[in-house]
């Protein structure tokens, strides 16, 4: 069982209804986008915290989750304040090329700041209903909502492949780490280039064998949800 599977069945409120914790998360996302920042970042701690206490989780593993998301958030600040100015006192810690500068620009760091703690309370509030809902009852969600069927499926599918795409990776990094294969830069680029290939090669494999228990069970071109 994936960790993500094996918090969202066994944590304290599995039993909720699933339709109540679909309207929890769309209030929380509703809260992050609003404009009352130290509102953000009330719910941005209480669901945190929350999260903690009824999936069981420790606070090191649940900060470990936001380590393939912070480099994004902070991608997105640098195109926000990183900008071209002629005034080197619109900018902090500018870099004169020619006639310009290139920086910081002050005027655009709270709204920067704004964004970053906006995405983070999004985050952290679908951590929450990812970490507390199983997916079959994220099904039974998209069903009530009468979205389309095709999305479902793809939605299923996708769920499907990228867990098995994470857990793959994680297998075949954590062995090469044994074999100290990124204890030099010459190691870590060889391990990289054999870890995508093998990744790819995995994805193909599971593909297959999913596609031939499909066929066993007389797959028709539709999923029964």
């Amino acid at each position: 069982m994936l960790s993500i599977d094996k918090y969202a069945y066994e944590n304290r409120i599995v039993n909720w209804s699933p339709k109540l914790k679909a309207l929890l998360w769309l209030g929380g996302i509703i809260l992050a986008f609003q404009p009352i920042q130290w509102l953000k970042l009330a719910v941005l701690v209480v669901v945190a915290a929350i999260t903690i206490y009824v999936t069981k989780v420790s606070f090191r593993r649940y900060l470990s989750w936001f380590y393939a998301i912070i480099p994004f958030v902070l991608l997105s600040i640098i195109g926000i304040v990183v900008t071209v100015s002629p005034q080197r006192s619109a900018l902090i810690w500018p870099i004169k090329f020619g006639s310009i500068y290139i920086g910081m620009a002050k005027v655009m760091m709270p709204k920067a700041g704004q964004m970053a703690l906006q995405c983070m309370t999004a985050i952290v509030c679908t951590y929450w209903f990812a970490l507390t809902t199983p997916f079959i009852q994220i099904l039974q969600v998209l069903k009530a909502a009468r979205f389309p069927r095709v999305m479902i499926e793809v939605t299923m599918l996708m769920y499907r492949f990228i867990f098995i795409f994470v857990d793959a990776f994680d297998q075949i990094h954590r062995a090469q780490k044994l074999r100290f294969g990124y204890d030099s830069f010459g190691l870590m680029i060889h391990s990289s280039g054999v870890l995508a290939k093998m990744l790819f090669e995995q994805v193909i494999i599971n593909y297959k064998m999913m596609t031939k228990a499909l066929d066993a069970k007389l797959y028709d071109g539709e999923f029964y949800i």
